[in-house]
């Protein structure tokens, strides 16, 4: 059995119409962003993962730049995690380790 490791751009494209597809969706459209400034990036600081991970937050709060539709997308995101939190962090977990490559 050959074992092929997933690139970012699959596990994203795989998500769709799948329970992960609000974080894939989040993750996607923050890349429209600077870092420090992306939806994703909030969703990380709310959701309490960047202070575990780094012990401060990752996102600019003193300059936010979140319009109607990043809500939208950190909405979703943010009731996924609500019902689903180990899979959620299991997933965006795996998409933070596949960009860091």
């Amino acid at each position: 059995m050959t074992v092929t490791k997933q690139d970012l751009w699959s596990l994203l494209e795989e998500a769709n119409n799948t329970p992960m597809e609000p974080i894939a969706g989040l993750y996607q459209w923050s890349l429209n962003f600077d870092a420090g400034h992306t939806p994703f990036t909030a969703f990380l600081d709310i959701i309490g993962w960047s202070q575990e991970q780094y012990g401060v937050g990752l996102y600019d709060w003193k300059n936010v730049q979140i319009g109607y539709l990043e809500l939208d997308y950190l909405g979703d995101a943010l009731k996924l995690y609500a019902d689903r939190p180990q899979q959620v962090t299991d997933f965006f977990e795996q998409i933070l380790e596949l960009e860091a490559e």
